[in-house]
């Protein structure tokens, strides 16, 4: 009995918590919408959706946003970063 109980407590205590996969799911939106974990609820500019807080407006993107970019090196949000 004592040996069960240990068990669950164990499992418990190693089972990832539902807030912390939830935080990986806080990314942004493919329409340029911020998502972020809420932390005591969403702040200003935000509403709940799921379980992150998601912005009203999509984010803005840079004017001067770069056509082509070096050999090695992708795209992305209007800037060139290292290719993966």
């Amino acid at each position: 009995m004592i040996r069960i109980i240990a068990a669950l407590i164990v499992a418990s205590i190693l089972w990832p918590a539902p807030a912390a996969l939830a935080a990986s799911a806080c990314r942004p939106t493919r329409d340029g919408k911020d998502r972020i974990e809420p932390v005591g609820g969403c702040p200003s500019g935000y509403y709940l959706r799921g379980a992150c807080c998601e912005s009203f407006k999509a984010l803005s993107q840079p004017s001067s946003a770069v056509k082509t970019c070096p050999p090695g090196t992708v795209a992305s949000l209007g800037t060139c970063i290292a290719r993966k």
